[in-house]
């Protein structure tokens, strides 16, 4: 008999896949129904590079599948460790007092990530440059190539990124950290990578039915965050925080192409100011 994803334990949710329980200390990675077959592949060896290159990553065990995958009805999914523990954010959200501390520990948590090398993984410029080849269908084919030329002119690395890093991608389990959801980790620029996590601080949306004090809390508390991070990474980042900033214009229109439906409208107006048409100035009289 077929085995289907509902006789399954369910521990964890993300917005692409969903965690299962799998036997004894290992757990499922089950993507959503329409995951392609390349997209399943590229994000279960995006955490066989990770857990490579010595990083607080669960390791991941292939099938006996011509892929190494697994296959539940229509979905497809990877058995990886499973980790036990609450999030950074989880944890923040209940003893919000720790704030300073897991700040710190995020940036040394980044730059650990920052100091090691991946060949395998993909090229974080060609990830970029294939997603915002994808806006055509949302901005005009002038400001596309605009922000294609803007990213062409941004410094190229090779370090391993994350490319989601954030307190809820870490697990604060008994043997310490272990951080998730590697699915898009490339070899790029570690000031890209910085510029995702400080995007996310500072423009992030909050989920629906967020009262009004909720969100003016919360964007205190990313804020504060924040401040923490930038000055704990900045100590021993390898480049100038300029380029950080630099990279903001080129992940938000990155960020347009994830689909996030409560932040569409302000990203479409900062890419229209930063890329839109330039008006000339007016003639003399």
């Amino acid at each position: 008999m077929e085995q289907t994803a509902d006789k399954l334990k369910r521990i964890g949710v993300g917005r692409t896949a969903e965690i299962f329980a799998w036997g004894e200390g290992r757990a499922l990675r089950l993507f959503r129904t329409g995951a392609s077959l390349p997209y399943a592949i590229r994000e279960m060896n995006a955490f066989r590079c990770a857990n490579e290159a010595g990083l607080p990553c669960p390791g991941v065990y292939p099938s006996d599948d011509e892929h190494g995958l697994v296959r539940i009805g229509d979905r497809l999914g990877f058995v990886m460790d499973r980790v036990d523990g609450p999030s950074m954010l989880g944890t923040l959200s209940r003893r919000p007092w720790l704030l300073v501390r897991y700040a710190r520990r995020l940036a040394a948590l980044h730059l650990s990530v920052h100091n090691k090398e991946a060949p395998s993984l993909p090229s974080q410029r060609e990830r970029l440059r294939a997603v915002i080849e994808r806006l055509r269908d949302d901005l005009a084919d002038e400001m596309v190539d605009r922000i294609r030329r803007a990213l062409d002119a941004l410094p190229d690395g090779r370090v391993v990124c994350h490319g989601d890093f954030h307190p809820d991608n870490v697990l604060l389990g008994e043997a310490g950290e272990t951080i998730i959801d590697w699915g898009p980790a490339t070899s790029g620029s570690a000031a890209a990578d910085v510029a995702w996590t400080v995007y996310l601080f500072r423009h992030a949306g909050y989920p629906p039915g967020t009262a009004w004090w909720q969100r003016f809390v919360i964007f205190l508390l990313r804020r504060a965050f924040l401040v923490v991070y930038q000055r704990a990474y900045g100590r021993g980042a390898s480049f100038d925080w300029s380029e950080v900033e630099a990279w903001e214009p080129v992940n938000a229109a990155v960020r347009l192409g994830d689909g996030i439906p409560e932040e569409r409208a302000f990203l479409l107006a900062f890419l229209q100011e930063r890329f839109g048409p330039r008006r000339q100035a007016a003639k003399p009289a």
